[in-house]
């Protein structure tokens, strides 16, 4: 069984992760859509040119003195330490970085100095960028991998204390619901070990349904309808890499509108929406459970 402190230290690791992870992202796209070849760099004449934007000051604030803290606290962590330091390094480098770019933009300062800003500061903030993901990249590998560990001995002891009730296939489910979508994430995911995990997470929930799980209670009911449409969509997207088929330009401009409907079947973002749902019910299920 972890410590408490081991648990609090994890814990920080995963709201530095949570807190940034999506803002940077969502900035990188924004700051290469105006650009042609985001690799080449821009020419300066491109029209709509515009800085990444910042994370909030309060989603950066995770990732300084917690995380110091963190990595202080004893016993250290051999598997998480490392790279959770590597991963607040690489993102305050990033950070820094793209303040400066964030402003050259906001500014306007590229009409007085000839564009020079717009090509001089595109190479080192990539490269930041690159490195900024692949950081996190291992960190977030870390961080399920113990997420794993953690699930499991709960698993345990649900086990041993109640045998393989509710509590144990709901937990169940969604863990092994994350391990499918993490296996079909990524440009070249291994597709037979995508086939067996799917395989393994659609027998978990014939078995459930045999052991007649949550029987007349309706909101088990919506943890295992959002279950059933993960196990189909995973499906797809397994279909989808087999056959090697990438998203048609309807499909992307679909997907840019937003929304769930906009998703092309056979999509990560499809997958990723339905696991969304299985979370969601899963949390309702807790709600209600708790509140009696």
């Amino acid at each position: 069984m972890p410590s408490a402190q081991s648990i609090e230290k994890t814990n920080a690791y995963i709201a530095c992760f949570n807190a940034v992870e999506g803002p940077v992202r969502e900035g990188y796209l924004r700051y290469i859509s105006w650009m042609k070849d985001p690799e080449a760099g821009p020419a300066g004449t491109e029209k709509g040119m515009r800085g990444p934007g910042v994370p909030l000051s309060h989603n950066v604030d995770r990732c300084e003195d917690p995380i110091v803290a963190a990595l202080a606290m004893v016993p250290a962590d051999a598997a998480l330490d490392p790279v959770a330091r590597a991963y607040q390094q690489r993102f305050l480098e990033l950070h820094a970085l793209i303040e400066q770019v964030d402003r050259y933009y906001t500014r306007e300062d590229y009409l007085r100095d000839d564009r020079a800003g717009v090509r001089n500061q595109h190479g080192p903030v990539m490269q930041a960028y690159a490195a900024f993901f692949q950081a996190s990249t291992v960190l977030n590998a870390a961080l399920d991998a113990r997420e794993d560990e953690r699930r499991q001995a709960q698993l345990d002891d649900i086990e041993a204390d109640q045998g393989r009730s509710a509590a144990y296939y709901q937990l169940k489910i969604l863990g092994d619901g994350k391990q499918l979508v993490t296996q079909l994430g990524g440009q070249s995911p291994d597709l037979a070990l995508a086939r067996a995990r799917l395989a393994d997470f659609q027998a978990l929930l014939k078995q459930a349904q045999a052991d007649r799980v949550g029987q007349g209670d309706a909101m088990w009911g919506h943890l295992e309808r959002a279950a059933d449409v993960l196990a189909r969509d995973a499906g797809r997207r397994v279909e989808r890499l087999q056959a090697n088929k990438p998203l048609t330009q309807s499909e992307q401009m679909l997907m840019q509108r937003g929304g769930r409907i906009g998703n092309p079947q056979g999509s990560a973002e499809e997958l990723n929406a339905s696991y969304n749902d299985l979370v969601a019910a899963s949390n309702r299920l807790s709600r209600i459970r708790g509140s009696r």
